[in-house]
């Protein structure tokens, strides 16, 4: 009996030794990672960063510090598609409401990054809630200066061809805005500004409302919709324009909020809920959604009974096991059926490994008792939030400190993007890339893309 004590002792001990051992070689990862940041080495640094954050044998801490300074990278490298798309993925697993550790430092700077990326909208949304969810920090008061500057002396004037983020077809000056997203579609082109001015010149109700009708065919971004959408007189003409745009080629690059804002011209309340239902199963089928997105489509609905089969797309996609737990919270206040609103809450706490924190947050946001109690039973068995560790997080995490995009090679490499999108002088563009964009991942990305496409090419002609 003893034997086996002093065994279970050994066993012990080892465990606790090899925990030890894997948070030791966690730090000296990170440290080692952050070293090659420091060199100027930010490709090599991203791949070491996105390594530690994987790694389920890091603290969380190590995790969450390694995800952040990936995107950090990433503007540094000047890739502000990557940057979104991992800013973004941060702020999902992280902003739980609880703690504040490099979460208003990641909104700040993803705000920048749709700033210099000419994204005013979402960069005005992320500032706003920097500003207002933590007062007093750093990164909120950044954010408010910054909403200053974008707040005064803007040009209004969607025709404008100097309108900030408005679409511009015209190589070199594309403005890929949609949460970063390569290609993504938004702003208004200019193909639809000019139908819109010529609209205008004609004085028959009719014939003007014909005329947009068969122009919507042109349209290539979900606020060429809306904009023609508003010129339309005639709400059965304009009822048409909506069957054009899932069938649109660009459909999938559209953004959550030009789609809501369609979906404000539907008179009929049915009509109106069954579009942004559809909407939203396109939506968590795509390879990437900001989840903040389902918010925005449910809280522009007005039955509940379709706004229970918007929550069941969400919990069957992907994409909701990346939600946090203040977005689905988020998510269900939009909902005024109590029984409805407190199953997502129960889903969410039942298929998402969410910590006890964003556990508590759920339950606070129950309506009924007892579904709060089912939730806070899980909390029991939960590893709990991070801790704070006494390795304090680096100050320098703001990486447009004497820093900003360098425009020649973001134009470079979205006329690349462009080119590979319409299969268009691909070559031509791609000799254009200098030694340097071919480290930044987008381009990667895309250039594997190309030969996809030509394997398919060469095999088509083949048959």
């Amino acid at each position: 009996m003893k034997q086996f004590r002093i065994f279970l002792g050994v066993l012990f001990m080892f465990f606790v030794l090899s925990a030890v051992n894997a948070q030791d070689s966690g730090e000296k990862d990170l440290r080692w990672a952050k070293s090659l940041m420091e060199k100027g080495d930010y490709a090599y640094a991203i791949e070491k960063f996105e390594d530690i954050a994987r790694s389920e044998y890091n603290s969380g801490r190590i995790r969450k510090e390694a995800l952040y300074f990936a995107g950090y990278c990433h503007v540094k490298n000047n890739d502000p598609w990557q940057a979104v798309r991992v800013f973004e993925r941060f702020l999902e697993k992280y902003d739980d409401g609880i703690s504040s550790e490099l979460i208003p430092d990641a909104l700040y700077v993803l705000g920048r990054v749709y700033e210099e990326t000419s994204d005013q909208r979402n960069a005005i949304k992320v500032y706003q809630r920097c500003a207002k969810n933590y007062p007093g920090n750093s990164f909120a008061r950044k954010s408010k200066d910054r909403l200053k500057e974008l707040g005064g002396g803007s040009n209004t004037d969607p025709f404008d061809d100097g309108q900030p983020g408005g679409y511009d077809p015209e190589p070199g000056h594309g403005h890929d805005n949609d949460h970063g997203h390569p290609g993504s579609a938004s702003g208004i082109s200019r193909e639809i500004r000019q139908l819109l001015k010529t609209a205008e010149t004609i004085s028959n109700s009719y014939t003007r409302d014909q005329m947009l009708l068969e122009g919507a065919d042109q349209a290539r971004t979900g606020d060429d919709f809306v904009a023609i959408a508003k010129a339309i007189s005639n709400d059965f003409t304009r009822s048409q324009i909506f069957d054009k745009v899932r069938a649109n080629k660009n459909y999938q690059r559209f953004t959550a909020a030009s789609m809501v804002e369609l979906a404000g011209f539907i008179n009929n309340s049915y009509l109106k809920d069954q579009f942004l239902v559809n909407l939203a199963g396109d939506f968590a089928r795509r390879d990437y959604v900001s989840n903040y997105d389902f918010v925005e489509f449910s809280a522009a609905m007005n039955n509940d009974a379709m706004r229970q089969q918007l929550f069941d797309a969400v919990t069957g996609s992907t994409a909701f096991k990346f939600m946090n737990a203040r977005t689905v919270a988020d998510l269900a206040n939009t909902c005024k059926n109590a029984y409805i609103h407190d199953q997502l809450l129960v889903t969410a706490a039942q298929k998402n490994g969410y910590s006890r924190h964003e556990l508590l947050i759920l339950a606070d946001a129950c309506t009924n008792s007892f579904n709060k109690t089912q939730i806070l039973s899980m909390s029991g068995s939960s590893s709990g939030h991070y801790r704070r560790n006494a390795t304090a997080v680096s100050e320098a995490s703001d990486p447009f400190a004497g820093f900003t995009f360098d425009k020649g090679r973001i134009n470079r490499i979205n006329d690349f993007i462009s080119a590979v999108e319409s299969r268009k002088l691909v070559g031509d563009k791609a000799r254009l890339l200098q030694k340097d964009d071919l480290r930044v991942k987008t381009v990667g990305e895309y250039l594997e893309k190309y030969r996809q496409m030509q394997k398919f090419d060469n095999l088509h002609q083949q048959k």
